[in-house]
C-alpha cells in the first residue's frame, strides 16, 4: 500500500510564525532555505543565466553531502569535519539554531546526529509495523527500487473431523466424542506441475507434525538439471501434469503444504470433506483447506437450543499465536468473558465452544484476530431438532467488508419440499436467507441482486434494503425457485456477507445446513479439489459486462484434459457439473478474462439430504516485487 503525500508537518514543512518569534528558517544561509524562500532571504536575484547558475550549484552542492553520507546511522551520529576543514552547511546550520532561534524542521540531507535520529526513528515505525507516508515531491529521497520477493510455499490447513460433545462438556474447551459407524473423513490434494512437466514438492501431514499422510511429490531431485521447454503435440496441449491424492483419511487437523517451483508459486489446493449417513451428526460438510491468517471474518453461527458450534483454531506456523474473538449478534456487539488472549501454540487446534461465550443467538458472527502466528479458522455448526439430525456444516471465512460482495454458489432446492419443511415447528432455520454485517457505525443502505441462468430473480420491495450498524441483519430467499444463483450486495458502506442454505428430503426426515460465502473475483489459476464421495458441480456468477471462464479437469492420475470455455454473459449464473469437465475429474484449474466473474463448489449427496458450498479461492499468481522507497 502506499499513502498519499503529506504536505503538512508530517514532512517537516511548516509555514509562517508567531509574533515576537523568529521565523522558522532565520539564521540559514540562502542554500539551505527551500527555493521560493531562498529568493526572499537573499532579495531579488539576477534572472537569466545567473539565475541557473545557481541553482546549479545548489544541486551539486547537495549531491556532494549525499556522497559523503556515512552508511549507518551509527556513522552519521559520529561523523565530525577534518581538521583544519571549513564549517560545513550542517555546521552552520547548527550554530544558527543556537543562536538565533529553533532549527527549522525540513532538513535537504541526512547530517550528524540528526540524521541518525531520523533512520532510527523510521526503523522503530517499520518494527512497529507502522505505515510511512510518502515523501513529498519535493523532498530529497533515493531512487524508487523493485525489490523481488522470493516465491513462498502454500501453505493450508485442513479442517479436522466433524465430532459429538461429549457429555461433561460444558466448559468451553470440548472433550469429543465418537460421531458415527458411517462417518468418513478424507482430505484430497492437488498441485499443478510446470510446462515441463516437474512437479513441485508436496505433502499433506499431520497439523502437530509427524510422518505424511501423503506425498504427491517429492520435487525435483537437487542439483538435477532443468526440464528442457515444453512443446505442444497434435493436440496444442504440453506435458503439463499434476500430482494428485486423493481420499486420504484423516483422524485430526492436517496441514498440505507444496514448494516453489522455478521461482513461482506453486498452484495448489486441498479439500477436506465429511460424509455420514447415521448418528446425530449425519449429513455432508465439506471444506477447503484454508491459508492460514491474522484476520478472519465467519459468520452464520447459531447458539440456539439444539444447535451447537464450535471455533476451531489451528496455527500450522512456527510461532505462538494469540487471539481475540470479536462477536456480534442480530442485536450488536457481544462482550463475552474469555474471548481474548486466547493462546494457540504452534502445531496444535485448539476448540472453543461459542454457545459458553455467546448463548442463544440465533444469528452469530465471529471475527478473529491473531498476532504472533497466523491461524486458520472453522466453525463446526451442527443442528438437532429432537431426536431428528438438523444437519452439520463446516462454516468458512467470507470476504472481508467491502461495499460490493458477490456470494456464488447459492443453491435453492424445489419449492414444494422447502415449503412442508419449513412449516414444521422448530424449522425455521432451514430456510435460505441472506446475513449481512455491518461491523461500523453507521447504518448500511444495501441492493440486493440475485443473478440466475436467466437474468435478474425479483426481490420484494426491489431488494433494497437497510441493515442496522454493528449488528446482523437477515434477508429471506426462500421465495425463490429451484436452482443455482449469484447474488450480489452493494452497500454504502463496508459489509461482509453470507447466505444459509439447506437441503432435506422431506417433513420428519433429516435436513442438513450449508453456507455459501462472499468470494473474491477469479482471476488465473485457481485450483478447485472436488469433495470426495459427492455430486459436485461448480458455480460461476457475472454481475455486469461479459466474460469468459476456462476450466481444466484434472483426473486421479494427474493427466490433465482439453480447457472448456464458458461464455458468461453480465447479469447470470451458470452451473457446471463436475461430470461436464471429464469422466473421474478430481479437480480443476480455473481462469477468467473479461468483467469480473466469481465462483463456488457446491457438493450434494445422491439420495440423501446433503449439501456444502465453498467458495473459489484466488488463483496463485501475485506480485513478484514491492517498490522500496528510501527517504525523508
Amino acid at each position: 500500500m502506499s499513502g498519499g503525500t503529506d504536505r503538512g508537518t508530517g514532512n517537516g514543512r511548516t509555514e509562517g510564525g508567531s509574533p515576537g518569534q523568529p521565523a522558522p528558517h532565520e539564521g540559514l544561509p540562502p542554500q539551505e532555505l527551500p527555493r521560493e524562500e531562498a529568493f526572499q532571504a537573499g532579495g531579488k536575484r539576477e534572472e537569466g543565466s545567473q539565475e541557473e547558475a545557481s541553482q546549479e550549484e545548489v544541486s551539486q552542492e547537495g549531491a556532494a553531502r549525499r556522497a559523503s553520507e556515512p552508511a549507518g546511522p551509527d556513522a552519521a551520529a559520529v561523523q565530525a569535519p577534518a581538521p583544519g576543514a571549513a564549517p560545513s552547511a550542517a555546521s552552520a546550520v547548527s550554530a544558527a539554531t543556537a543562536t538565533k532561534g529553533p532549527r527549522r524542521r525540513g532538513l535537504q540531507g541526512p547530517q550528524g546526529a540528526a540524521a541518525a535520529v531520523l533512520v532510527l526513528g523510521a526503523t522503530a515505525a517499520l518494527a512497529a509495523g507502522t505505515l510511512i507516508p510518502r515523501p513529498a515531491a519535493d523532498a530529497l529521497g533515493y531512487d524508487l527500487v523493485e525489490t523481488a520477493v522470493p516465491a513462498g510455499d502454500y501453505t493450508a490447513v485442513c479442517a479436522g473431523p466433524p465430532r459429538l460433545l461429549g457429555a461433561d462438556a460444558g466448559g468451553i474447551d470440548p472433550e469429543f466424542s465418537p460421531v458415527s459407524k458411517s462417518a468418513k473423513s478424507l482430505v484430497s490434494a492437488m498441485v499443478l506441475g510446470d510446462l515441463s512437466g516437474a512437479l513441485p514438492g508436496s505433502a499433506l501431514s499431520p497439523l502437530g507434525g509427524g510422518d505424511p499422510l501423503a506425498v504427491l511429490s517429492k520435487g525435483p531431485s537437487e542439483g538435477a538439471e532443468a526440464a528442457p521447454p515444453a512443446s505442444s503435440d497434435s493436440t496444442g496441449l504440453t506435458s503439463r501434469t499434476a500430482g494428485v491424492a486423493g481420499g486420504t483419511a484423516v483422524q485430526d487437523a492436517s496441514v498440505f503444504r507444496a514448494e516453489p517451483l522455478g521461482a513461482q508459486t506453486p498452484v495448489a489446493g486441498a479439500m477436506f470433506s465429511y460424509t455420514a449417513r447415521d448418528g446425530d451428526l449425519r449429513g455432508l460438510a465439506a471444506a477447503p483447506c484454508q491459508a492460514p491468517s491474522n484476520d478472519l471474518w465467519i459468520l452464520g453461527a447459531d447458539t440456539t437450543v439444539g444447535s451447537t458450534s464450535v471455533l476451531l483454531l489451528s496455527n500450522p506456523t512456527s510461532t505462538p499465536a494469540t487471539v481475540d474473538l470479536e462477536l456480534t449478534g442480530a442485536e450488536g456487539p457481544l462482550k463475552p468473558a474469555g474471548g481474548t488472549g486466547l493462546l494457540v501454540p504452534p502445531g496444535q487446534t485448539r476448540q472453543l465452544v461459542l454457545g459458553g461465550l455467546a448463548a442463544d443467538q440465533e444469528q452469530l458472527a465471529v471475527r478473529v484476530r491473531s498476532t504472533g502466528g497466523r491461524v486458520a479458522a472453522y466453525i463446526q455448526q451442527s443442528v438437532l431438532r429432537g431426536l431428528t439430525p438438523g444437519g452439520v456444516e463446516l462454516l468458512t471465512p467470507t470476504a472481508g467488508p467491502a461495499d460490493t460482495q458477490v456470494i456464488p454458489g447459492v443453491s435453492i432446492q424445489d419449492a414444494a419440499t422447502s415449503r412442508r419443511i419449513r412449516e414444521q415447528k422448530g424449522y425455521e432455520g432451514a430456510s435460505p436467507a441472506l446475513q449481512v454485517l455491518v461491523p461500523g457505525t453507521s447504518d448500511a443502505v444495501l441492493d440486493v441482486v440475485v443473478l440466475g441462468p436467466d437474468g435478474e430473480r425479483a426481490l420484494d420491495g426491489g431488494g433494497v434494503v437497510t441493515a442496522r450498524a454493528g449488528a446482523l441483519t437477515t434477508l429471506p430467499l426462500d421465495e425463490l425457485p429451484e436452482g443455482n444463483y449469484t447474488v450480489a450486495v452493494s452497500a454504502d458502506v463496508p459489509v461482509s456477507t453470507a447466505v444459509r442454505v439447506s437441503r432435506g428430503t422431506g417433513p420428519g426426515k433429516p435436513v442438513d445446513q450449508g453456507l455459501a460465502v462472499a468470494a473474491a473475483r477469479i482471476g488465473g489459476d485457481s485450483s478447485v479439489v472436488f469433495a470426495d464421495g459427492t455430486d459436485a458441480s461448480l458455480v460461476f456468477g457475472s454481475p455486469s459486462g461479459r466474460s469468459e471462464v476456462s476450466v481444466t479437469g484434472i483426473r486421479a492420475d494427474g493427466t490433465l484434459g482439453t480447457p472448456k470455455i464458458f461464455n458468461l454473459a453480465g447479469g447470470t449464473s451458470m452451473a457446471v457439473p463436475a461430470s461436464e469437465l471429464m469422466k473421474g475429474a478430481a479437480a480443476a484449474v480455473i481462469s477468467a478474462t473479461g468483467d469480473p466473474v466469481y465462483g463456488a463448489q457446491v457438493n450434494t449427496l445422491s439420495g440423501a439430504a446433503g449439501i456444502s458450498v465453498s467458495a473459489v479461492p484466488p488463483g496463485a499468481t501475485g506480485r513478484e516485487s514491492i517498490p522500496v522507497i528510501l527517504g525523508y
